[in-house]
């Protein structure tokens, strides 16, 4: 089985409670200056892998050398692709993703992307205050509060065969197209819920309420 790891980015920083949600995880990986926000909050990164243009030196050198991935900037790659190789490279199945939405709107699609780019080797869980986004791989199931709103977003182009239980609004072997119809806010009324879908990448988003795991 594969490890878990809790990657941060330099987006938005999350909240001391949030990252402690997932600081179980087997490893800490940090994107450039996503480690300014894990050395802030007293947390010491397995590794740190990125062009280190975004990096205070103090992260820098509270680090080992061995443990510090520099990969020079360049139209290869950004620093979420650079540190997700890495992930793969380590033999990471599953990572939660903090730090990679805030203001920039541009970084959060581009981000959203990796999700699917990297679907075939990782299970990602994009996480904010607001929001838990995942695609789901045909079939997922979940227990969630009553009333959780939930939106099912077709991530790029349409997705058939959608079938779901235990929400407001429910699908039968239906579609979602980008423009043309979607499956925001939509709520749960039954656990657990089951959403199955045939072709296509959908990304389910959880919004987050408070003791919301």
């Amino acid at each position: 089985m594969g490890k878990t790891a809790l990657i941060i980015g330099n987006g938005e920083p999350p909240s001391r409670p949030l990252l402690e949600e997932f600081a179980d995880a087997d490893l800490l990986l940090c994107a450039d200056g996503g480690a300014d926000t894990a050395r802030r909050y007293g947390r010491a990164p397995d590794y740190i892998v990125g062009d280190l243009d975004s990096i205070s030196r103090a992260s820098t050198d509270s680090i080992d050398a061995a443990r510090l991935i520099r990969i020079d900037a360049d139209d290869t790659g950004t620093d979420i692709q650079k540190v997700l190789r890495h992930a793969v490279e380590l033999g990471v199945a599953e990572a939660v993703l903090l730090g990679f939405t805030g203001g920039r709107t541009d970084h959060l699609l581009w981000n959203l992307s990796m999700l699917k780019t990297f679907a075939d080797r990782l299970s990602l869980r994009l996480v904010d205050a607001h929001c838990d986004m995942r695609l789901i791989d045909r079939h997922i199931h979940f227990h969630a509060p009553i009333g959780q709103k939930i939106s099912l977003c077709p991530l790029n182009g349409p997705v058939d065969n959608i079938t779901t239980s235990g929400l407001k609004f429910a699908l039968q072997d239906e579609s979602l197209i980008p423009g043309i119809r979607d499956g925001i806010s939509n709520e749960v009324i039954a656990n657990p819920v089951e959403i199955q879908i045939g072709q296509g990448e959908l990304l389910l988003c959880l919004q987050r309420q408070e003791g919301l795991g």
